[in-house]
């Protein structure tokens, strides 16, 4: 495993953030995008998300005129020293990496199925 128990990766959840910009309450929201009132209340509040359905994210995109880029922020809880690392350590690990690097593109297909 290349991470430990301590590192874990921060995906941060912005409907807040937008909602507000575009000044939407949680009712109008809601009854753009289909997503009962309640529910829409609950992905406001979060700060971390931790799992959200694609039907949930494309309604809150047509509803916002957005990208799940704009909703999702990935912040990474590990320097970028340590992410350097991680990298370099799948690279010499993963002989994979490296034949798919040198193959064509037809074999670096077949070579990832």
């Amino acid at each position: 495993m290349l991470f430990n128990q301590s590192s874990k990766i921060m995906i941060r959840w912005r409907l807040r953030v937008l909602m507000a910009e575009k000044k939407l309450n949680n009712k109008t929201l809601a009854k753009e995008t289909g997503i009962h009132p309640t529910t829409i209340s609950r992905l406001k509040n979060m700060d971390e998300l931790k799992q959200i359905s694609g039907e949930v994210l494309n309604a809150l995109c047509n509803a916002l005129e957005c990208t799940p880029n704009d909703l999702i922020e990935f912040t990474p809880d590990f320097s970028p020293d340590q992410a350097r690392s991680v990298v370099e350590l799948r690279k010499s690990d993963s002989p994979s990496i490296n034949k798919l690097s040198t193959g064509s593109e037809e074999e670096n297909i077949k070579a990832v199925a």
